[in-house]
């Protein structure tokens, strides 16, 4: 499978519900790699109760759910074990 064809199944899976290291999460977006920077596949955790999120000055605002950013690859350009690990937990 080329990486264009494995991205493109990975955006297939935005809005899925998943299991990240014991943390219930949706996927929410595929980020692409260009050749600078490798790929990351976000996630939204949703916690029981989510972490507090400041401004710029460091005053609480609100409550919002955390983003988690799963590496595609690994430093060799083989796909990351992270990667793998959430793939496992899903039923495709």
């Amino acid at each position: 499978m080329t990486d264009d064809a494995f991205t493109q199944g990975l955006r297939s899976l935005i809005g899925r519900d998943c299991c990240y290291f014991g943390r219930d999460c949706r996927i929410v977006e595929i980020l692409g790699d260009s050749n600078t920077e490798q790929g990351h596949l976000v996630l939204e955790a949703f916690d029981v109760i989510p972490p507090i999120q400041t401004d710029q000055f460091g005053q609480a605002v609100f409550r919002a759910n955390e983003h988690i950013e799963v590496p595609i690859h690994g430093p060799q350009g083989e796909f990351s074990e992270e990667l793998m690990h959430l793939l496992d937990g899903l039923s495709l």
